[in-house]
């Protein structure tokens, strides 16, 4: 074989092997419903608000904190002090990072000592908005858990 057939050959061994792994892309990222993160384009249209909202959340010194497991979200929140925040109304948002299709938004019910919790089957890394409203005053911090 002749060095100008050998280029030829690998210039069409390459493209042809190109083509191969676009059309296996192609059919593999059609095969399940687009992974676009939820209101992504609301949140970016909403920007001042979005931050406003942060500022006055930072305001209240509340924190919550998220777990995922045995098929329920659990949400432990405190006030500024540390002490728990008894008597709020929690309400939880979020979507799993490998389905962001597969959306939820519960309201937990408080089990007292600052614990709210509602039923939740999950499993991977998801992306939660939590929301506590008490007294006329809302807080909402953005979390990332691994269920567990």
């Amino acid at each position: 074989m002749s060095a100008k057939r050998n280029w030829t050959l690998a210039i069409i061994g390459l493209l042809g092997g190109n083509l191969i792994a676009m059309a296996v892309i192609a059919v593999v990222a059609h095969r399940d419903q687009a992974q676009i993160i939820p209101a992504y384009d609301v949140a970016a249209a909403n920007y001042d608000a979005t931050m406003d909202e942060a500022s006055r959340s930072r305001a209240l010194g509340w924190s919550a904190s998220a777990e995922l497991h045995a098929g329920a979200v659990e949400v432990r929140v405190r006030d500024a002090t540390g002490a728990v925040l008894p008597g709020a109304r929690v309400h939880v948002r979020g979507y799993p990072r490998a389905h962001a299709i597969a959306r939820f938004d519960v309201e937990l019910v408080a089990l007292g000592d600052g614990r709210y919790r509602a039923p939740l089957r999950a499993s991977g890394w998801h992306d939660l908005t939590i929301v506590v409203e008490r007294g006329g005053q809302a807080f909402s911090q953005r979390a990332v858990v691994e269920a567990r």
